[in-house]
């Protein structure tokens, strides 16, 4: 049978995406178009990332600079080892400067501290065309070999790359003739800057708009297979049909859609196409009559982590003939060497000789276990960069705000303690001034967090203030406490702990700067995880407490989340959390297989996890069992 007479057809663009590599490898030769957004190719990605960093260099900010540096390196086309990048991270943590500083007396990075100031400077006066020339690294006749030049171009455009793979050659050089194209049309009787390139691209993502590019693999070969979404294969025949992942998670009742929080009204049809089960089942009808002699359904009956699937429910009554696979071993070997994988977070050997001090007095507090856990901020990968690796990032203005916020409210529970009566609110909302004022805000933003803060801390004080009392202690730090929970030595600050020595009981308070839960109530899926983060947060701390030192006989009876942001009514929340036996002992042993997992530096991959609540908590009980 001809090649083009064989169509693979899927539900969605990423399941063909998935098969190329393996089609690839198997040198069977395709046909396949599509749709992309050109802000999210490769090189864009990078020389938009590089254009940042050179901008905040270029106005000062060595904050942002300095939390763009790490991911600007960490591109493979710098040539700098991870090795390298650990030493450096080391050093600018250990001697508190910033990686610019650290980088302009390491050899190795010198030349690159020299250019990237070189690109600052030039970028006050370039046009946005040659600027962006410069940090593609396009080739020029005045170049040198002394002179250096961006790695990008020849990392995504030279002869190389063309001859190793023609067809991504072709994709990333038309994602960058798309971009500056549409940057001509952008502000077209204005001189557009490099500052105006960062702009341009924040401009599309605030506002969700792609800049859309026709890519075809493929094309003009005639002895390729076709590959293509259901709906593009509407009015077309093939002589075989091979549909691909029949799975009830992608075409039957448990398939996912953007929108499935989203409820409209019954006279309101806006719900996109193709998400209910009726338009899923009639998609799969047009899929299998493309066929005009041959069909083949398939489905996996598990997924890569040994997920068992379930085939989608409109075939489950249907039989099917299960397939020889590879065994378990050649299956591994087969997905590692078509797997994606970060240049910097698989812990290797020399990562744990670099880690090993850190390591063996290190702490778990309960930031750092979320950390781990959150597969939708990137989980264990994004814990080991941030938390261990000490990668530099910008503190947001929320984050500034936040801490501001604890300053004042500490500050407010220490001197009812030592003066025995209540601080005045003109001096705490002083008090509140000047902690904003050492975050070092911009003009905008400190004029708007402190109307903000001084309007929230006038309403939670108003509603609050009567609560505050003697037996409290503010900022209770554990991190001398010597807690351990089994092998797991657990460190943390409370914000405020209630104590009664007659009793031996303890109430934990936590403040909260966010939106308020009102009623502890999560509605949608970024407030479950909220609250879960939040609830095992108050988990963690009766376990650091009833194990340390000096609080080992006493219990925590309850946890409270206390929101300093009144509703949209004005009521200021308060969210008890009691704490359930067998709640507490699954979260107890999660904390210990986390730990375990940090201090061998066994980090899974949590990249096919679902992003949201869902994945965590899936996550979590693959930990639990130990099939991760």
């Amino acid at each position: 049978m001809p090649a083009q007479e064989i169509a693979i057809l899927t539900r969605r663009h990423k399941e063909l995406a998935a098969l190329l590599p393996h089609l690839q490898k198997a040198s069977i030769p395709v046909h396949y178009e599509r749709q992309d957004d050109a802000l999210e190719v490769a090189p864009v990605v990078a020389l938009e990332l590089l254009a940042r960093c050179i901008t905040a260099l270029a106005q000062n900010d060595h904050d942002l600079a300095n939390s763009l540096l790490p991911q600007v390196l960490s591109h493979p086309a710098w040539g700098i080892t991870p090795q390298q990048l650990w030493r450096l991270s080391s050093d600018a943590y250990d001697s508190r400067t910033r990686w610019m500083d650290r980088m302009e007396t390491t050899p190795e990075f010198t030349h690159i501290h020299q250019w990237l100031i070189e690109r600052a400077a030039a970028s006050h006066q370039e046009t946005l065309e040659v600027a962006l020339d410069h940090l593609v690294g396009r080739p020029t006749e005045a170049d040198t070999p002394e002179v250096f030049r961006s790695p990008l171009y020849e990392y995504y455009f030279s002869k190389e790359a063309l001859d190793t793979n023609p067809d991504t050659y072709l994709e990333y050089l038309t994602a960058l003739r798309t971009i500056r194209g549409h940057l001509r049309e952008y502000a077209a009787k204005e001189t557009l800057s490099l500052q105006s390139f960062v702009t341009f691209i924040e401009l599309h993502r605030r506002l969700g708009a792609p800049l859309s590019m026709r890519r075809t693999v493929g094309e003009g070969d005639e002895k390729a297979i076709h590959l293509m979404t259901a709906h593009k294969s509407k009015g077309l025949e093939f002589e075989a049909v091979f549909i691909v992942n029949a799975i009830d998670t992608v075409w039957g009742e448990k398939a996912r859609s953007p929108s499935r929080n989203i409820n409209y009204p019954e006279n309101l049809p806006l719900a996109p196409s193709g998400d209910t089960a009726d338009e899923r089942l009639r998609l799969f009808y047009v899929a299998m009559t493309r066929a005009k002699s041959y069909l083949n359904i398939s489905y996996s009956s598990e997924d890569e982590r040994g997920k068992q699937l379930l085939v989608a429910s409109f075939l489950s009554e249907k039989p099917s003939q299960p397939i020889e696979l590879p065994t378990s071993l050649e299956n591994s070997v087969l997905n590692s060497e078509l797997a994606w994988h970060t240049h910097l977070a698989t812990p290797t050997k020399e990562l744990e000789e670099l880690l090993l001090p850190q390591l063996a007095n290190y702490k778990l507090s309960a930031t750092h276990l979320n950390n781990f856990l959150d597969v939708t901020r990137g989980g264990p990968r994004a814990f080991l960069l941030d938390n261990l690796l000490h990668f530099p990032s910008a503190k947001s203005s929320s984050a500034s705000y936040g801490s501001a916020i604890h300053a004042t409210l500490q500050q407010a529970h220490v001197h009812l303690v030592a003066r025995k009566e209540r601080k005045p609110l003109e001096d705490i909302l002083h008090d509140f001034e000047q902690a904003l004022q050492k975050e070092r805000l911009s003009k905008d933003d400190y004029q708007l967090f402190l109307q903000k803060g001084s309007e929230q801390l006038r309403a939670f004080l108003d509603a609050r203030y009567d609560d505050f009392n003697e037996q409290q202690k503010a900022e209770l730090n554990f991190s001398h406490q010597d807690a351990h929970v089994g092998d797991a030595h657990l460190t943390g600050m409370i914000d405020v702990a209630e104590i009664d020595p007659k009793t031996k009981t303890m109430i934990v308070t936590d403040y909260k700067t966010g939106k308020p839960l009102k009623d502890g109530q999560a509605r949608t899926d970024y407030e479950k995880i909220k609250l879960h983060k939040y609830t095992q947060q108050v988990m963690f701390y009766k376990l650091m407490v009833e194990h340390s030192r000096d609080y080992r006989g006493y219990k925590v009876t309850s946890g409270v989340l206390s929101f300093v942001e009144p509703t949209k009514t004005g009521e200021i929340c308060q969210t008890r959390i009691s704490y359930q036996a067998d709640e507490l002992d699954r979260f107890k042993k999660l904390l210990l297989a986390v730990w375990q997992r940090i201090t061998s530096l066994d980090l899974p991959d949590t990249s096919e996890y679902d992003q949201s609540y869902k994945g965590i908590l899936s996550f979590e009980q693959d930990l639990l069992d130990g099939t991760v």
